[in-house]
């Protein structure tokens, strides 16, 4: 436990908010819970005066609007911030992945195609946003947490952040382009962009080494759990996200994506596994395919996926089914069938087919036949899944390796193999998710 001087308060009205504090205009939060990590006792000290760094946790949600105003993802950390008094949330590069020179000064290191990724998803409005992270740091940052009205009080200093720093971006950008929008068009519509979507929030206390090490706990040792257990439990809970409980007992009920063939521990499969699909890419793909499921409409879908998955399984029941490994790992070298991009591409196929009233058997069939392809890559006449077939370059779904062709599995990908299902049974594509 780190007995530090905090200079915070954990009160239960607001007429205990220590003197000195009274008559100033903090940044409030409302509707926030507070966590005690041990005994109320021993965390706080008189007149509620917390004795301890890291010892309380905030748990709150933050709208894109309010994270813009207080969060310029490009303000960077300066020791002067401890005693400002309009607060804001900033990057520190010191306990960060720090920064880099440029023309127009220091800026921090980013990965720009994830913030893009993370955009688009956004645009949607169908962006998996888990809790974004803020720390007050002990010693440097003055709050007090009022109990009733569950308010929680910031009156100096700034938030910094030990993770979730895309997120950062990626939200206050599309925040800051919804704003242009309406300056110039005078509308509060921009296509799917929801702006009073709420993301949860955790705000820490640690001081500057406890930051230090959550910073490494979340992005080296890598304790999260992966989205595939993650979603898996989740499906279990009382209320779970419709999309997790429909891969949960599509998995269930289903002899193609049984236990046997859906793995649910990791994010990844073994080359020595025997499994076909991970259970995060089910849900991920349910997600891509049918985007608002809703409760009324949620056994017709189940029903119709269970027979989607079954005509699947018959036509293709060298790849699309239960196997041993070594004909698993046969598969993997001679086919794309049971890859995780055409995963993506079979449901949002299925969901077009739904969308249309069409019979799945009917429609899958045509993928058992040959396929004839003369392309830009040169002809071929065979099976349509073999990775022999260059129509899978000419898609994107394929790419030049080290070793050879290699699959790939992003967004491009995903949409190429989805366009090619459709043509190849004679089904018009949209654009977007089905929304049911």
């Amino acid at each position: 436990m780190n007995q530090a001087a905090t200079y915070s308060y954990l009160v239960e009205t607001a007429e205990q908010v220590p003197l000195h504090l009274k008559g100033r205009a903090p940044f409030v939060l409302p509707n926030t819970e507070a966590i005690l990590r041990w005994p109320e006792k021993d965390v706080l000290g008189s007149s509620g005066c917390v004795a301890m760094a890291g010892a309380i946790e905030f748990q709150t949600q933050i709208t894109p609007g309010l994270l813009t105003d207080v969060s310029d993802p490009d303000e960077l950390y300066q020791a002067e911030m401890r005693a400002t008094h309009r607060f804001r949330c900033v990057y520190d590069p010191e306990i960060q992945r720090g920064v880099k020179e440029t023309s127009s000064g220091k800026k921090e290191f980013l990965r720009p195609s994830e913030i893009e990724s993370m955009i688009q998803d956004i645009d949607q409005n169908r962006f998996e946003c888990p809790q974004l992270m803020w720390n007050l740091r002990a010693g440097e940052t003055v709050w007090v947490y009022v109990r009733e009205p569950r308010e929680l009080r910031i009156y100096e200093g700034v938030a910094t952040r030990p993770d979730t720093n895309h997120r950062h971006h990626a939200i206050v950008r599309v925040h800051r382009r919804y704003l242009q929008w309406i300056r110039d068009t005078g509308s509060m519509e921009m296509g799917s962009y929801n702006p009073q979507r709420a993301y949860g929030l955790v705000i820490y206390t640690d001081d500057f080494k406890g930051e230090a090490h959550r910073f490494y706990v979340y992005n080296f040792l890598g304790w999260r759990v992966s989205p595939s257990t993650a979603h898996f439990i989740e499906s279990k809970t009382a209320a779970p996200n419709l999309h997790s409980r429909l891969a949960r007992e599509l998995m269930e009920r289903s002899s193609v994506l049984g236990s046997a063939n859906v793995e649910i521990l990791g994010n990844h499969l073994s080359r020595n596994s025997a499994k076909m699909v991970t259970f995060g890419t089910i849900v991920e793909a349910l997600k891509g395919g049918f985007h608002n499921i809703v409760e009324d409409k949620y056994e017709d879908i189940r029903n119709f996926m269970l027979d989607f998955l079954t005509a699947l399984g018959n036509v293709r029941p060298k790849e699309i089914g239960l196997l041993s490994v070594a004909q698993r790992q046969r598969v993997r070298e001679s086919s794309v069938a049971d890859q995780a991009v055409m995963w993506h591409a079979y449901i949002r196929f299925a969901a077009r087919l739904w969308e249309d009233g069409s019979k799945s058997d009917e429609m899958v069939a045509v993928l058992a036949e040959p396929y004839i392809y003369a392309g830009q890559n040169g002809s071929y006449t065979g099976d349509l899944f073999s990775r022999n077939n260059p129509l899978w370059l000419d898609k994107g779904v394929m790419a030049p390796g080290k070793k050879g062709p290699q699959v790939v599995n992003n967004r491009q990908a995903r949409q190429g193999a989805f366009e090619l299902l459709c043509e190849r049974t004679g089904v018009a594509p949209r654009a977007g998710a089905v929304t049911v």
